[in-house]
């Protein structure tokens, strides 16, 4: 008998919150800091563009309607 995975994992594809995203762009921003003070350019490149993509996806962000 075969055990199935009855975990819930989080659906990626859910509308987060702009709180979320501006979060995760704050995260992203100390990251790269962090990179950056530790030598790691091409590291740090990485996190500014993700820093870039939550700050775009926070500024396009339309609350669902609550009706």
């Amino acid at each position: 008998m075969e055990k199935q995975n009855t975990r819930q994992r989080p659906d990626r594809n859910t509308a987060a919150s702009r709180k979320g995203l501006l979060g995760k762009y704050r995260q992203h921003l100390a990251f790269a800091a962090l990179k950056v003070s530790a030598g790691d350019r091409v590291g740090a490149e990485n996190d500014y563009q993700h820093a870039e993509h939550f700050y775009r996806s926070a500024a396009e962000f339309q609350e669902p309607d609550r009706n």
